[in-house]
């Protein structure tokens, strides 16, 4: 037998029964939070032309990328994104007078794995992005959308870290190092690889940005955070960064969701992507963030139109495994009805979706010993007219 007739992909699954409510439900109450705040659904093809995220300078390696070529043989890609295809239609189709535009979108993004990673290769994506408009109050229309998401999603204790794009790339610009030394130096910070980043940083220890990076996978935390990196750095920069910070801290604080909010300057993913705010959020049993962001103004000026702009992006997928699955049964009631009584038995049902079910069953027998099998409490009975509740018992 064809064991790959019988099997999924690497890096996809089957997902099932109370795992798939649950992933549904996330996505419901993620989209009813952004369609609250004004944000306007779009949906982009699943696929791509290559060269789409070639032209935006994307941080997904091509060897990530799924790829196949069209009938003319231009080269196509499975969307590996969401925000380069929503930046490709907001300035090659909507016009300055469309501007700033609130949208969201609920779908896929395709990505390939390295072998033995145990990572997903599809992921169901939820994310807002707020196109057009800059400053202090656009980032925190995005990041609160982005604090009542979560908090919709589960009712379960979260965190959202905060960091700034800004405070790294003015350090290691006043550092002066190349390219490969500056991406391993990020590397390291992101990584929290102490010895390493202390290592590769050994020979500036004389210039002034030393101590700040040195410490940046150290500077995690409540807003003392941002007073310990003042003290490291008289860069302009930087201290600009760190009270645009501050001032975020306080009014996202103000707004009812200090509890929620952390600092991590340690945060310096894919630098040349984000330009000022990043944020990354935390939810149950996850490990790995479920929430990524965070201003992104340069994007959209690679396809031609100088657009601010600033988002997220929930993995739903990850979100869902983030809780422990338990066996449940949504209906606590298993109807059974002669078929005269069927229409009687279909309103009991419609009165009581979150609570019956109708047995597809000839016998009563029949839909007792079901109800036993599937864990119904209470079998209902309509027959001639009459309705009859029997406990359901092992």
């Amino acid at each position: 037998m064809n064991q790959y007739a019988i099997s999924t992909p690497e890096g996809s699954r089957d997902r099932l029964f109370a795992a798939t409510r649950l992933f549904r439900q996330n996505e419901r109450r993620i989209r009813n939070v952004l369609e609250e705040r004004g944000y306007d659904e779009i949906i982009t093809p699943s696929l791509e032309y290559y060269d789409v995220f070639v032209q935006a300078g994307s941080s997904i390696g091509q060897e990530k990328m799924y790829k196949l070529t069209d009938r003319n043989g231009r080269l196509l890609v499975l969307r590996p994104d969401n925000t380069t295809p929503i930046a490709r239609v907001v300035t090659t189709k909507l016009n300055d007078d469309a501007l700033p535009l609130r949208l969201y979108y609920v779908q896929k993004v395709h990505r390939a794995s390295s072998f033995h990673r145990g990572h997903s290769t599809e992921v169901m994506q939820a994310g807002a992005e707020l196109l057009g408009a800059k400053g202090m109050m656009a980032d925190l229309d995005i990041l609160t959308a982005a604090f009542e998401a979560l908090a919709a999603v589960k009712g379960e204790p979260f965190r959202i870290e905060l960091s700034h794009a800004g405070i790294y790339k003015a350090l290691i610009t006043s550092l002066d190092v190349d390219a490969e030394t500056a991406e391993r130096i990020r590397s390291h910070i992101e990584n929290k690889s102490y010895a390493a980043l202390g290592d590769e940083l050994e020979p500036y220890k004389d210039r002034e940005a030393y101590r700040a990076l040195k410490a940046m996978p150290t500077l995690f935390g409540s807003g003392e955070v941002l007073e310990e990196v003042s003290r490291l750095t008289d860069n302009q920069e930087v201290l600009d960064a760190v009270s645009y910070l501050q001032e975020l801290i306080e009014a996202i604080t103000a707004a009812g969701f200090g509890e929620n909010v952390m600092i991590d300057l340690g945060s310096v993913q894919e630098i040349d992507y984000y330009t000022g705010m990043m944020i990354r959020g935390y939810m149950g049993g996850a490990g790995s963030p479920v929430l990524v962001g965070g201003r992104y103004d340069n994007l959209c000026a690679k396809f031609g139109r100088d657009i601010p702009a600033t988002g997220f992006a929930i993995d739903i997928d990850a979100l869902s495994d983030s809780v422990d699955l338990k066996k449940e049964i949504t209906a606590q009631e298993l109807v059974f009805c002669e078929i005269k009584d069927l229409k009687a038995a279909l309103d009991y049902v419609h009165d009581n979706s979150q609570l019956a079910e109708l047995a597809p069953c000839n016998t009563e027998e029949e839909a007792m010993q079901m109800a036993r099998k599937k864990g119904y409490r209470t079998l209902v009975i309509f027959r001639d007219g009459a309705v009859k509740e029997m406990e359901v018992r092992a």
